[in-house]
């Protein structure tokens, strides 16, 4: 429950109000970035790590990879992901937290496979800044 209670939050603050309206530069910025995403993505590669396997894509223009479990749920961590990139890629990485680094909790510890499981829309996979 204390960790259930802030994600609940962040989740609520986040989508107040549905957000800001984008601009038409915006909404092609994004629309732009989505497709090098979906680029990426194409040409991912698996790895296995503690037992589980990842499909790793790497972003070249952003210099990070987007990182997903493959197949079903299993608890995993930040300490995973990071792992699944410096496998695929032999560069260091750095588990970007985006909003969840304002939840108040200690990320490093929470099983990601729960997080996922209450995210709606797109979703592409955990980010990794790279260190190569």
């Amino acid at each position: 429950m204390k960790i259930l209670f802030p994600l609940l939050l962040a989740a609520a603050f986040v989508s107040a109000c549905g957000g800001p309206q984008l601009t038409p530069e915006q909404k092609a910025k994004r629309a732009e970035s989505r497709a090098i995403v979906k680029a990426a993505q194409a040409t991912a590669k698996t790895v296995t790590v503690n037992d589980k396997t990842f499909s790793v894509a790497r972003v070249v223009k952003y210099n990070h990879t987007i990182v997903e479990l493959v197949g079903e749920p299993t608890p995993y961590y930040i300490k995973d992901v990071e792992a699944a990139s410096r496998a695929a890629t032999g560069c260091k990485g750095k588990f970007d937290a985006g909003v969840l680094a304002f939840v108040g909790w200690d990320i490093q510890t929470i099983d990601l496979a729960f997080l996922r499981t209450k995210i709606s829309g797109d979703f592409d996979g955990w980010t990794v800044d790279l260190d190569c």
